[in-house]
């Protein structure tokens, strides 16, 4: 840590967060909650690095000790922000595919290619069945076996650091979705005769194979639209919060060290869906009214030498029980993560690593993350930032990510994308500096 001109006092309030935030991590045993988050578009460049990596822009969403790193009197900068809006939304690819499905709702449209078939039975109208069977085949064989989770934040932030301290205010909005489909392979085997059957017709015989058994005493063509069972199952919660961060230097046993506490008030919607056939016929429950609840957000920076800084935050760390009006069981456990960062001239290499799993929502599986971040400074307004996202539980495939961010006049726009084989993410994002 760099020699200070003026040491800060120690205050109860930070060394019993810190207290507290480390007897979190001693029931490590199954921890469940959601995922420890990305609230903004650079820790969504570098990958979801944010522990030890994130700057006076960001850190009060995830360790609002590195608030406490400025050594300047805070009229004599302008290191803080307000950023407005704040949207990431995080989405896999088999959510993007249940929500074209049920926009086109494919068993309407294969109702109507086989009214239109039996109106006037043809290649053309036959083929007109096999395009809406192909479609809803080809997206239930999309989503069989994926998982379905999203997560998507709005919200808006402000920062003040001052001389080795700083202070923090946020508010927003997020929505968190897990689940997964139930692919009947009942269905499947239908489809798949449809798709012959209509085929043979559509080509004079020269493809597919007959199926009479698709068309009833009349001759007339079955619809098969009441007869699928593959249903999508999901449970979620809407998490609005509004929270006050603190941060500053002082000595623990004699080393200095910087710690951070969020003090947040939480609003809790939980809900849950389950939908047959991806079509109109929808069982849903909602918990209608809102829980609220009281929360707290505790982190632990240090430095070493002129390059290293290792930090540890724990994000809600008073357990919380909610239940879906279906009786779905919604929890949220504390949050344990660790991160490095190294920084040499223009360029800062980040790693966090979960120290506890991220249990699921719904039906989805479990997941911990492992993130490497870069940044760097390519001349003094614009930034670079690439990263890497793992599922050490092999869950969930690798994400990769870009972004950028740059300082006009008092302006400052970052934007960043996310994606890997099951996942997408973006992020536009728009600050006033100060």
């Amino acid at each position: 840590m760099q020699e200070r001109r003026s040491r800060p006092r120690k205050t109860r309030l930070l060394r019993g967060a810190l207290a507290t935030g480390l007897w979190a991590l001693l029931p490590a045993p199954a921890l469940a909650g959601t995922a420890f988050g990305i609230f903004d578009a650079r820790t969504l460049g570098m990958g979801g690095t944010s522990v030890a990596s994130a700057n006076n822009d960001n850190a009060q969403f995830y360790n609002a000790a590195l608030l406490a790193f400025n050594d300047e009197i805070e009229e004599d900068t302008r290191d803080s922000r307000f950023l407005f809006p704040l949207m990431i939304p995080q989405a896999a690819e088999s959510v993007i595919t249940v929500a074209e499905l049920s926009r086109d709702d494919p068993t309407l449209a294969i109702g109507r290619a086989v009214a239109d078939f039996n109106a006037g039975p043809d290649p053309a109208t036959a083929q007109s069945v096999v395009d809406a069977v192909a479609n809803f085949d080809d997206g239930l064989s999309d989503i069989d076996g994926e998982d379905l989770f999203s997560d998507i934040y709005v919200g808006l932030a402000v920062s003040e650091p001052g001389q080795f301290q700083g202070g923090g205010f946020f508010i927003g909005t997020r929505v968190l979705v897990g689940g997964s489909p139930s692919v009947s392979a009942t269905d499947r085997e239908l489809l798949a005769a449809y798709r012959e059957g209509l085929t043979f017709i559509a080509t004079n015989g020269a493809q597919g194979v007959a199926r009479p058994e698709l068309f009833d005493a009349n001759g007339a063509l079955i619809n098969p639209g009441n007869d699928f069972e593959s249903t999508v199952s999901a449970a979620g919660a809407v998490v609005t919060e509004a929270g006050v961060a603190v941060s500053q230097q002082l000595e623990l046993l004699g080393a200095p060290i910087a710690a951070g506490f969020s003090f947040k008030v939480q609003l809790i919607d939980t809900f849950e869906h389950v939908e047959r056939s991806l079509d109109d016929r929808i069982d849903t429950a909602r918990n209608s009214q809102f829980e609220g609840s009281i929360n707290f957000d505790v982190g632990v920076a240090k430095t070493f030498g002129e390059r290293w800084r290792v930090g540890l935050a724990v994000k809600d760390i008073v357990p919380r029980n909610y239940s879906t009006s279906l009786g779905t069981k919604i929890r949220f456990r504390p949050r344990a993560r660790i991160g490095a960062r190294y920084q040499r001239g223009p360029l800062e290499l980040a790693l966090d690593a979960d120290l506890t799993r991220n249990e699921p929502l719904g039906t989805e599986r479990a997941t911990q993350e492992l993130a490497v971040g870069a940044e760097w400074a390519l001349g003094s307004p614009l930034k670079l930032r690439a990263g890497y996202r793992h599922d050490l539980e092999g869950e969930r495939d690798p994400v990769v990510s870009v972004g950028m961010g740059t300082i006009w006049r008092r302006l400052a726009i970052d934007v960043a994308y996310a994606g890997g084989g099951d996942a997408r993410a973006a992020a536009l994002q728009f600050g006033l500096v100060f």
